[in-house]
C-alpha cells in the first residue's frame, strides 16, 4: 500500500555549541573586566588580583552559558516558524504471517521475543529448602 505523508523539516541549533560559546565569550569578558583599574581600597577583605580575577570570570562565565541557552532558544523558535513541510511518498509493509501448514511449530520465543524465558521444568537445585538463616564466623 503507498501513501503520501506530511513531513516537517527544519534546522534546529545545537545547544551544548551555544552555551559553551557563551561560557567561553563570559569568561573574556570577566578576563577584560578584572583588568580595568578599580580603587580597592574601601574594601575591607584581602582579596589577591589572580582570585579576583578567576572569580570575576567564572561569574561572569556562567551568566554568559545561560545567555548563550536563551539565543539557542529564540533561534529554535525562529527555526520551527521557518520549517517547511513537504509531502513524501511512504510505503507501509503489512507483518508476514507464517502459514498456519509450515513444517514448522512456532515457538513461544517467536510470539514474544522480549519475553522472559520461562524456568525450566522439574524442581531446581534449592527445592524445598526454606530461606537460610544469617551465619555466624564460629559456625
Amino acid at each position: 500500500m503507498k501513501d503520501t505523508i506530511d513531513v516537517s523539516v527544519r534546522r534546529s541549533p545545537r545547544y551544548s555549541a551555544f552555551i559553551i560559546v557563551g561560557v567561553v565569550l563570559g569568561m573574556t569578558v570577566g578576563l577584560v573586566l578584572s583588568l580595568l583599574p578599580v580603587d580597592t581600597s574601601a574594601l575591607t577583605t584581602q582579596v589577591t588580583q589572580g582570585s579576583a580575577v578567576w572569580m570575576l570570570m567564572v561569574v561572569v562565565g556562567i551568566i554568559g552559558g545561560f545567555l548563550g541557552a536563551i539565543v539557542a532558544l529564540l533561534v529554535d523558535r525562529r527555526s520551527v516558524k521557518r520549517a517547511r513541510t513537504f509531502a513524501v511518498g511512504a510505503e507501509y509493509e503489512p507483518e508476514r504471517r507464517r502459514a498456519a501448514d509450515s513444517s514448522t511449530p512456532a515457538s513461544a520465543a517467536d510470539a514474544a521475543p522480549n519475553a522472559p524465558e520461562a524456568p525450566a521444568e522439574g524442581p531446581g537445585p534449592d527445592a524445598g529448602r526454606g530461606p537460610e538463616a544469617p551465619r555466624t564466623v564460629g559456625e
